[in-house]
């Protein structure tokens, strides 16, 4: 092979030595070409040793990548006393030419303007001292795709839903006439909130106007495509090749073309070699990342997704995917077993995916066949049935019987059990006068539930336990995927959330089974959705669940499902900044609750919504009356000293305490600490009133008690709430205060750059971006304090 023949050759001895083996003169110009571009590529010259530890206004911190064109450093800029923290690109001398200069200048503003939630910013560009050319991104913490798939050992099916969402950034790229053109794993990264960032825009090609593609020498070898390191012409054919490069390593855990090496990838390209098979690729290890078998995975390959990453990874552009959309579509086609367009409309094919997408119908349209077979022995079936109907009816009275003969201190010699004991007992003696398997768990979820509710969260995450493990024995999907939806809800408000969204997913999957019922379909999707959204997963599909559980509820006339939907996407909407469209809605459940008896403690949740949107809409003094309706209705329904009654006093004292009356908030709340400390234990969710509680102190100027409350809140927050959430940056925010105002500016300062950090580029509300503005004045004055006069 000329390549491998040649590659170790000095440069300035090859073409004599290429000569000298009787190569045409045409083919000797050819691989000199190929064998300079692969020297660029293997082995890119390191950058410039740097001066000092500052390029431009940035202080390079540490290195945190490398590559062909320069190196990544954490860096950070101090302006008007706020730290910002950023990805710092620091180009090698062989990526700057003059070429590379014309564009510099040119792309830079057009790369700035890329506004996309799955692609991290560029935020600046500029020259060093010694005029090394460097890129500014946003900083992203996270962990390569790739190794978090394996990490959360996720299936086929979810590793393509996170694959559409970098097609959707880079095909929003490419409508800004921007190609990537080094896609590849590590440029995309995971964050803590499982939110994906697309890296290194500031490396791409603008595309040009007049439609003629642009060329680059800048490759990753195993991830790009042939033109790339052929030096010829590219265009978004290149990036649909990188895609599917991508969607490779996700699926069997390793790039198209293995370990080979740079020399070895161009002469592929020359000589058009296509990658082999997926199938061929998988690997036992792969398998268990995967969560299946090597068969079943091989098996879940064949066809379709074999195809599909096929048809990314040919030779020539224009037998690629047409565009990342086309892509896109066909793996959306994919997940909704529709026919994949790339392999064709044969009969047998497009009846087995009607076959799978109609699976209910289809069988319903079989059956018709067993109907009259079934008429004859309906007329036995209906006798047996009534005969155990009234079996269960006597077993259930009994059972009942039971019960209140527990709660009567007569038989008992003690007073009334609380609910909770209630609850508790009844879970542990139906079992006792329910024998049929079935009816037993739609009892148990009937009882957990009602744990749940009353916020005995231990004993329903047992019985909810209970209840998953049976049905996934009786293969019950329904049962399983009602238990799950609420079990994870319990594991979120337990603080354990890894195991709650592992929970919520599964019960959402099964609640997409045949035959499942209206109610838990709609149960799983709200579930799922609020928690999610909730908890820092903000997603546009979330809102879109929850719109669609109303819908069917309204329509199967579930008027506890609608409430629970309404409340659920009403709560969704004022989390994501958006009071106005949220305020309707709550406003709309008044009325559905009022004309409920049994529901005086969800009218009590919704006047307290009511009141903090108020509240954080600038009408403070317009809420405290509906705080106080909220305390009352929950004062009745649950008690003064209940969970549910002490939750809406922190909500209430902020608005106190931004009304100027402080003084009132912190009585209010330290009457409430002792009760508040005894019904809450160690819940992640309701530590609101100790953050509050500090910020009242800071207020009245009890700054070493504000400290503490704001301490123990954090104790509460952190390592269960994920690091990102706002809620870990109010309690920096107040902790901060409480040691400034003590002079101590010192420990003071890393809480209000994690504040600002928190709270400034997260704020959708005027109530959040406040707090915002609140952590950078904090932090601007505790520098000027470190400064001194």
């Amino acid at each position: 092979m000329l390549f491998a023949r040649f590659e170790q050759t000095p440069e300035a001895e090859r073409a004599s030595a290429l000569k000298a083996a009787g190569v045409a003169p045409e083919l000797c110009r050819r691989v000199l070409d190929l064998l300079s571009a692969s020297d660029g590529i293997d082995t890119a010259p390191p950058a410039k040793a740097l001066p000092s530890a500052f390029i431009g206004p940035y202080r390079l911190i540490r290195e945190i990548g490398a590559g062909g064109i320069g190196a990544v450093y954490l860096a950070e800029k101090v302006a008007d006393g706020v730290t910002l923290r950023a990805a710092v690109k620091v180009l090698a001398p062989h990526a700057v030419d003059k070429a590379f200069v014309e564009r510099f200048y040119r792309e830079r503003q057009h790369l700035a303007a890329l506004d996309h939630p799955n692609i991290t910013r560029m935020l600046d560009a500029g020259w060093g001292d010694n005029a090394q050319p460097y890129l500014v991104m946003e900083y992203v913490e996270g962990i390569h795709i790739d190794e978090y798939c394996d990490a959360q050992t996720l299936g086929i099916a979810d590793r393509l839903r996170m694959f559409l969402q970098i097609c959707d950034a880079v095909s929003y790229a490419h409508r800004n006439l921007i190609v990537h053109l080094d896609l590849k794993p590590s440029n995309i990264l995971i964050t803590a909130s499982g939110s994906v960032k697309l890296l290194d825009f500031g490396t791409s090609k603008l595309i040009r106007l007049d439609d003629a593609p642009t060329s680059t020498i800048v490759a990753t070898p195993a991830y790009s495509s042939p033109e790339q390191l052929l030096n010829e012409p590219v265009s978004t054919a290149s990036d649909v090749y990188g895609l599917g490069a991508i969607l490779f390593v996700l699926l069997v855990g390793r790039a198209p073309f293995g370990k080979t090496s740079a020399t070895a990838r161009i002469e592929a390209a020359v000589r058009e070699v296509e990658p082999e098979s997926i199938l061929r690729a998988v690997t036992q290890v792969a398998s268990v990342h995967r969560g299946m078998s090597e068969s079943r995975l091989r098996q879940t390959l064949r066809g379709d997704l074999s195809a599909i990453v096929a048809g990314c990874l040919r030779s020539r552009p224009r037998a690629r995917y047409s565009s990342v959309e086309a892509l896109r579509d066909e793996i959306n086609r994919y997940l909704s077993f529709q026919p994949v367009l790339i392999r064709g409309q044969a009969v047998t094919y497009t009846v087995g995916k009607f076959i799978r997408r109609h699976r209910a119908a289809v069988a319903i349209s079989c059956g018709v066949v067993l109907t009259v077979a079934i008429t004859m022995a309906y007329a036995w079936l209906q006798q047996e049935h009534a005969l155990h109907e009234a079996e269960r009816s006597v077993r259930m009275q009994t059972f009942m019987f039971s019960l209140f003969k527990m709660a009567n201190p007569d038989h008992t010699g003690k007073p009334v059990a609380t609910v909770p004991e209630f609850l508790s007992a009844a879970m542990t003696r139906l079992p006792d006068y329910i024998h049929d398997p079935a009816d037993l768990r739609n009892a148990q979820l009937g009882l957990a539930e009602s744990m749940l509710e009353s916020g005995d969260l231990t004993d329903a995450r047992s019985a909810f336990s209970s209840i998953i493990a049976s049905a996934t024995v009786a293969k019950a999907l329904a049962d399983k995927a009602e238990a799950e939806a609420f079990a994870g809800s319990v594991e979120f408000q337990q603080g354990n959330i890894a195991a709650g969204r592992v929970l919520e997913a599964d019960a959402l999957k099964l609640s997409r089974a045949p035959d499942i019922p209206p109610r838990t379909r709609v149960l799983a999707e709200i579930y799922f959705a609020y928690n999610e959204d909730n908890y820092g997963f903000t997603t546009d599909e979330n809102l879109r669940l929850l719109r669609a559980a109303i819908e069917e509820s309204r329509a199967h006339r579930l008027v506890r499902e609608t409430s629970l939907g309404l409340f659920s996407l009403g709560s969704v909407l004022y989390m994501r900044g958006l009071p106005l469209e949220a305020k309707p809605i709550f406003e709309e459940l008044l009325p559905i609750y009022e004309a409920d008896p049994l529901a005086r403690c969800d009218r009590a949740e919704v006047y307290s919504w009511l009141g903090w949107i108020r509240s954080t809409t600038g009408d403070i003094s317009g809420s405290l009356p509906l705080f106080s309706k909220a305390y009352e209705g929950y004062s009745v329904c649950s008690g003064p000293d209940s969970r549910d009654a002490i939750d809406q006093l922190p909500y209430w004292a902020d608005a106190l305490i931004r009304l100027g009356r402080a003084p009132e908030a912190v009585s209010m709340l330290e009457r409430a600490l002792p009760a508040w400390r005894r019904v809450v234990g160690e819940s992640t969710d309701r530590a609101a009133l100790l953050y509050f509680l500090a910020r009242g102190y800071v207020a009245v100027a009890r700054f070493a008690d504000a400290e503490r409350a704001a301490t123990d809140y954090l104790g509460r927050v952190e390592g269960k709430l994920p690091p990102t959430h706002r809620m870990v940056g109010v309690g920096h925010l107040v902790l901060g205060e409480s040691l400034a105002a003590q002079g101590r500016y010192r420990e003071a300062l890393p809480h209000a750059t994690l504040a600002v950090d928190l709270l400034v580029n997260s704020a959708v509300s005027a109530y959040s971006r406040a707090l915002g503005a609140e952590a950078t004045q904090l932090t601007q004055q505790v520098n000027q304090a470190l400064k001194g006069p």
